[in-house]
């Protein structure tokens, strides 16, 4: 079921002056889940198309994943959206997830 590689990254951010804040990730682990796409949906706002999918990932339970974080998926991030503990038995986290978003 696990089979898709699954790569979290944090976010780090780092003053650059001026009150200015640079936002980067960095890697922090490589595992593997369930990747599952759930919904797709395009908008047209300010003549521009703009594409957003929602995402639904499962993996092992983790206690080091905050809202913060991204997920990379076959070189594509997503932001995620939500974590849920599945019937708070502590064995996998669903994850859901946001392509297409800045």
């Amino acid at each position: 079921m696990l089979r898709e590689p699954v790569e979290i990254q944090s976010q780090v951010r780092t003053d650059i002056g001026g009150g200015a804040t640079d936002i980067t990730y960095t890697n922090r682990v490589n595992l593997r889940g369930y990747f599952k796409p759930i919904s797709g949906n395009e908008r047209l706002y300010a003549e521009r198309l703009d594409a957003t999918t929602r995402n639904r990932l499962v993996i092992r339970y983790r206690t080091d994943l905050t809202e913060s974080d991204r997920v990379i998926v076959r070189s594509r991030s997503y932001q995620i959206r939500s974590i849920i503990n599945m019937e708070f038995r502590d064995k996998f986290l669903e994850i859901d997830l946001d392509g297409g978003v800045a």
